[in-house]
C-alpha cells in the first residue's frame, strides 16, 4: 500500500487497491480496516454537531505522508527528488486542504506545525469549510419509555437504526465578502465520459461535499449560502438543467452559473468566453476563473405546446422542454440531431468521443442532405413574430430550416445572425436584451454558414407563434424530437445570472493603473529615476528568482523584527513581480508563475528591480509629484544626460587607500579617502572595484557607505557602456544587488 507501512500490508504489489478523491492516498481494498490502526483518517469535510464540536471552527491542517510529489518544499525552496523503481521511502508531507509541501525533514518540517491551523490555500474564497456542513442528531426518545428486550435479533435491528438517528446535513455558512463558494455539478457522461476524471480533480482541490455528481443532486443544501457560484461540467443540457432547477427550488436570487464545457456543441459556453470545449486546463486555473468572473443576464424563454383540433399525426404532443435557452428550431438541423440521438441510444458504446460525435453529425447531414427530407417544411409552417405574419417570406424563400435564436453561437460556434452593420432594420444581437431572433436557412446558406456566411434574418420579436401542419422533427436545446401537429407559442419567462468569463484576471493590475509605467518604460532612465530604494541581498549568481524572492521576503521579515538593514524603509505587499532590466529601452515584468524559469543574473546588471502593484495602484499619479527619490538616484540621471567617459579608472593617489581599506574592513580609512576627493569607482588589476570587494567579503558596512554616497549607481551606470568589458568578471563572484521598487 502507498499510504501503509510495510508492518501493517501483507499483500502484493498487484493487489486491488483503491483511491481516495479526498486526500489522494493509494490502500489495497483488503487493507482499508487497517488504517484506523495507525490512526490515519480522510480530511475532514464536515462537524459532527455535538456543542464542543459546535465550538470548534478552527480547521488544522490534513498532513499526509507521500512518496512522490510535485513542486518544491514549503521551506527550504528545493524540489522534491523523485524515487525510482518503487520506492517506498517518503520524500514528503503535504496537506490535502491548502496543498503546502514540505521534505520529510526536521529542517524542513517541525512537530509544532502539525497543530497549526490551515488557510485552506490559493483557493480559501472558493472552498466550503468543514465547519459550514453540520450532521446533527435526532434527540433520542425517552429512555423510560424503551421497553427492555432480551431479543439477539431485536438487538441486531437497533444496533442497524443507527443510521436513522442522524438527520440529513445542515449549513451555516458565515458570510463574509470575500467568500465566494462554487458548486460543481459534473456530468460523466459528457465529453466522451471525461466527466469523471473532472470530478475527481475537483474533489481533490474543493471539499468533496461541494462537488456533485449531475444524477445526485445536492443543489437543495446550499440554498441559503450567500454569494454562491455554480459550476456547470457538461453541455449545453447540463446548463439547462441545473437553471431548471434552480426555479423550482425558487432561489432568490439566483446564484451565477459557469460553464466548464465538456459536451459536443457548447455553444453558450462559447457565448460566455469559456470556449468550445476544455482540454485539460487545471482546475485550479479554472476556479480563478469562476471567482473572478463577471454576472450576466441570459434570457430563458417559455415553450407552450397546444394540441391540434386536426387529426393527430404520428409524432408527441409533448416537447423533451418546455424552456429553452440557447435556440429553438425545427427542419434540417432537427432531422440531424434526431438521428443522431436515437443512434447513440441504440449503442452509447460507440459515442464514447467528442471527434467521433462531430463526424457522425456530418455523416448524418451529408444524408439527409441527399435525402431532402426538409425541402417542403415552409408549406407546413406557419410563423406570426409580435404580430407580423412571415409565412409569405418563409414560403418565397423556400427554407428548409428555421431558427429562433437567443444566443449569438449556433451549431458549434457558428453565428447565424451575422454583423447587421449593414442591416439598419436590426439591431445587433444580445442574449440579455428581452428579444429573439428568427432566422430562415436554406441548404445553400447552411453550408456557408460554415465558412463564415449567415442566414436570413427574418425578425427580431418579444411574442413567436408558431403553427404546424404536419408532423416535423424539432430540437430545443440540442434535445430532439417529432412533434406532432401543433400550436407552439414562445414568450420570455426569466433572466438568469450567468458568469462570463473574464479576459484577463482582475488580480493582475489594470493596464489604465500600469499606465505610470508604461509611460515611463520608454526610457530606462526614467524608471530608474521613478524606483525608490529597498535594500540590499546577496544571492549566488545561479540563484533563480524563485529563491531570490525568498531573500527579498526575508528582507522585509527583518524590517518587522526591528533588526537593522539598509535601504528605505518602504514596505512590499505581496503581489509585487520582477522586472527584466537587461533591455536597452524597456523593462518588462515577469510572471510569477515563471520565476523558477530565470535566473536573477539573467534579468538584471547589479540592481533588481521590482514592481509593487499594489503601490502602483493606490500611488500617486503619472508624474509622481509626491515621489520620494534617493539622492543617488538624482546623480543616476545627471550621469546618463552626459557622455560615457571612455576611461573610467582614475590615477589618483589614494586609490590603493581605498581598495586596501574595503579590504582590510576599514571603514574609516575609506570614509576618509572618499572625503579627501578619492573616487570610490577605482578598480585594481583585475577590474574588481571596491564595492565588488566588499560584497565579496560580506563587508555590509562598507557596501552601506558605499550606496548611501551614490557610487554605486555609478558604477551601473557605466557598466552598461559597451566598452566597459571589464566589469563582467565579478559575476564569479557572489552577486551583491541593490534592491529598488516602482510603486
Amino acid at each position: 500500500c502507498v499510504c501503509l507501512r510495510e508492518s501493517h500490508c501483507f499483500l502484493w504489489c498487484s493487489a486491488p487497491r483503491r483511491k481516495c478523491g479526498a486526500c489522494k492516498i493509494v490502500v489495497h481494498t483488503a487493507c482499508i480496516e487497517q488504517l484506523d490502526k495507525i490512526n490515519f483518517r480522510c480530511k475532514p469535510t464536515f462537524r459532527e454537531g455535538g456543542s464542543r464540536c459546535l465550538r470548534d471552527n478552527m480547521l488544522r491542517h490534513h498532513w499526509v505522508h507521500r512518496r512522490r510529489q510535485e513542486g518544491k518544499c514549503r521551506q527550504c525552496g528545493k524540489s522534491f527528488q523523485q524515487k525510482f523503481f518503487h520506492s517506498k521511502e517518503i520524500v514528503a508531507i503535504s496537506c490535502s486542504w491548502c496543498k503546502q509541501a514540505f521534505h520529510n525533514k526536521v529542517t524542513c518540517f517541525q512537530l509544532h506545525q502539525i497543530e497549526e491551523p490551515c488557510s485552506l490555500g490559493a483557493h480559501a474564497g472558493v472552498i466550503v469549510p468543514p465547519s459550514w456542513i453540520i450532521k446533527v442528531r435526532n434527540s433520542f426518545k425517552n429512555s423510560t419509555r424503551r421497553k427492555k428486550r432480551t431479543s439477539f435479533k431485536r438487538r441486531t435491528s437497533k444496533r442497524g437504526t443507527d443510521e436513522s438517528k442522524w438527520r440529513p446535513f445542515m449549513l451555516k455558512p458565515l458570510p463574509s465578502p470575500l467568500m465566494k463558494p462554487v458548486l460543481v455539478f459534473v456530468n460523466p457522461k459528457s465529453g466522451g465520459n471525461q466527466g469523471t476524471k473532472v470530478l475527481q480533480m475537483f474533489m481533490w482541490i474543493l471539499n468533496p461535499r461541494q462537488v456533485f455528481d449531475l444524477s445526485q443532486g445536492g443543489l437543495e443544501l446550499y440554498r441559503k449560502v450567500p454569494n454562491l457560484r455554480i459550476l456547470a461540467c457538461g453541455g449545453d443540457g447540463t446548463v439547462g438543467w441545473i437553471l431548471s432547477a434552480l426555479d423550482e427550488l425558487g432561489m432568490t436570487p439566483h446564484p451565477p452559473v459557469a460553464v466548464l464545457p465538456l459536451g459536443t456543441g457548447n455553444d453558450l459556453a462559447r457565448t460566455l468566453n469559456w470556449g468550445g470545449g476544455y482540454t485539460d486546463e487545471p482546475v485550479s486555473k479554472v476556479l480563478c476563473q469562476v471567482e473572478d468572473g463577471s454576472v450576466v443576464q441570459l434570457d430563458r424563454w417559455n415553450l407552450q405546446v397546444e394540441r391540434s383540433p386536426a387529426q393527430p399525426e404520428e409524432g408527441t404532443q409533448k416537447l423533451p422542454l418546455n424552456v429553452f435557452n440557447n435556440y429553438f428550431s425545427l427542419g434540417f438541423d432537427a432531422n440531424v440531431t434526431l438521428e443522431f440521438h436515437e443512434s447513440r441510444e441504440a449503442n452509447p458504446e460507440k459515442f464514447n468521443s467528442r471527434f467521433r460525435n462531430k463526424m457522425f453529425y456530418a455523416g448524418a447531414a451529408f444524408s439527409d442532405f441527399l435525402q431532402r427530407s426538409s425541402r417542403d417544411l415552409s408549406k407546413h409552417v406557419r410563423v406570426v413574430c409580435d404580430g407580423t405574419d412571415l409565412t409569405a417570406k418563409i414560403q418565397e424563400q423556400k427554407f428548409q430550416c428555421i431558427v429562433f435564436l437567443n444566443i449569438p453561437r449556433y451549431c458549434a460556434g457558428t453565428m447565424p445572425w451575422g454583423n447587421t452593420g449593414d442591416h439598419r432594420d436590426f439591431e445587433p444581437q444580445r442574449h440579455d436584451d428581452g428579444c429573439i431572433e428568427v432566422i430562415g436557412f436554406t441548404m445553400s446558406s447552411l453550408a456557408a454558414l460554415q465558412v463564415g456566411g449567415h442566414g436570413e434574418r427574418l425578425h427580431q420579436c418579444r411574442e413567436v407563434t408558431l403553427t404546424t401542419f404536419k408532423t416535423i422533427a424539432v430540437q430545443v436545446d440540442g434535445e430532439p424530437c417529432r412533434l406532432a401537429p401543433s400550436t407552439l407559442r414562445i414568450s420570455l419567462r426569466n433572466q438568469a445570472n450567468m458568469v462570463q468569463k473574464s479576459k484577463r484576471r482582475t488580480s493582475v493590475p489594470l493596464l489604465n493603473e500600469q499606465q505610470p509605467l508604461i509611460s515611463m518604460c520608454v526610457s530606462c532612465v526614467c524608471v530608474c529615476v521613478a524606483a525608490v530604494a529597498v535594500g540590499i541581498v546577496v544571492v549566488r549568481g545561479d540563484c533563480d528568482l524563485e529563491t531570490c524572492r525568498l531573500y527579498i521576503d526575508r528582507l522585509q521579515e527583518d524590517e518587522c523584527r526591528g533588526l537593522p538593514r539598509p535601504g528605505s524603509a518602504h514596505r512590499l505587499s505581496p503581489n509585487w513581480s520582477f522586472l527584466d532590466s537587461t533591455s536597452a529601452d524597456r523593462f518588462y515584468r515577469i510572471d510569477k508563475a515563471q520565476e523558477h524559469l530565470h535566473y536573477v543574473t539573467e534579468i538584471c546588471q547589479e540592481e533588481v528591480f521590482i514592481l509593487d502593484h499594489d503601490g502602483l495602484a493606490g500611488g500617486p499619479a503619472t508624474g509622481m509629484p509626491d515621489l520620494v527619490v534617493d539622492k543617488h538616484l538624482t546623480v543616476l540621471l545627471e550621469i546618463a544626460q552626459k557622455p560615457f567617459p571612455d576611461i573610467i579608472c582614475t590615477t589618483e593617489v589614494d586609490t590603493d587607500v581605498s581598495l586596501i581599506a574595503v579590504f582590510f574592513l576599514s571603514l574609516f580609512q575609506l570614509s576618509g579617502s572618499f572625503f579627501r576627493g578619492t573616487s570610490l569607482l577605482v578598480r585594481d588589476s583585475t577590474g574588481c572595484s571596491a564595492l565588488h570587494l566588499a560584497s565579496q567579503h560580506g563587508h555590509t558596512e562598507v557596501v552601506r557607505f558605499i550606496l548611501e554616497h551614490g557610487e554605486c549607481v555609478r558604477v551601473c551606470c557605466f557598466s552598461l557602456h559597451p566598452s566597459n568589458e571589464i566589469f563582467g568578471k565579478p559575476r564569479m563572484f557572489a552577486k551583491m544587488f541593490a534592491l529598488f521598487i516602482l510603486f
